[in-house]
């Protein structure tokens, strides 16, 4: 997919996120890495979402969706191993 087919997403995040983010970013660049995108970053994190096949049936709120999201994770991790 080209960027040309990239639609903006405008998202709003605590500064801590937003802090973390920036963390994430320059410790690619310090360590041998390139300087993150934001933008990159959570891109990345939704495709891993999407290869996680989290259940999200029901999900009624942000947390409940993270812990969704550590459980489809976990069962990704033992199902690598076999």
């Amino acid at each position: 997919m080209g960027k040309e087919d990239y639609l903006r997403v405008p998202i709003t995040m605590p500064e801590e996120m937003f802090t973390f983010l920036e963390a994430v970013s320059l410790k690619s660049k310090v360590t041998g890495g390139r300087k993150l995108a934001n933008t990159t970053i959570v891109r990345a994190c939704v495709m891993a979402m999407m290869n996680l096949d989290v259940d999200v049936n029901g999900v009624k709120d942000e947390e409940e969706l993270k812990e969704r999201i550590l459980q489809a994770q976990q069962l990704y991790g033992k199902s690598k191993k076999k």
